[in-house]
């Protein structure tokens, strides 16, 4: 089991983006953090819309999906 949070996902999601684009996909995240992949791509789904300091877009899918992330500009 997991012990992964959807606060410690968003912030990775946060200290991560930078002005140019960032790809990338739950398992990374997952190994990064610790975490299960199937737990991160849940919160991934959830947090796309919850953002606000960075931009989260699920732009392609695979083998599995892939999440573009960077720094908003406003």
């Amino acid at each position: 089991m997991s012990n992964i949070s959807r606060q410690t996902v968003r912030r990775y999601l946060v200290e991560t983006a930078s002005s140019e684009p960032t790809y990338l996909r739950a398992h990374e995240i997952a190994g990064d953090l610790d975490g299960s992949p199937r737990a991160v791509a849940q919160y991934l789904s959830q947090l796309q819309d919850d953002l606000s300091l960075v931009s989260l877009e699920q732009w392609g899918r695979s083998k599995s999906t892939t999440w573009r992330l960077e720094v908003n500009e406003s």
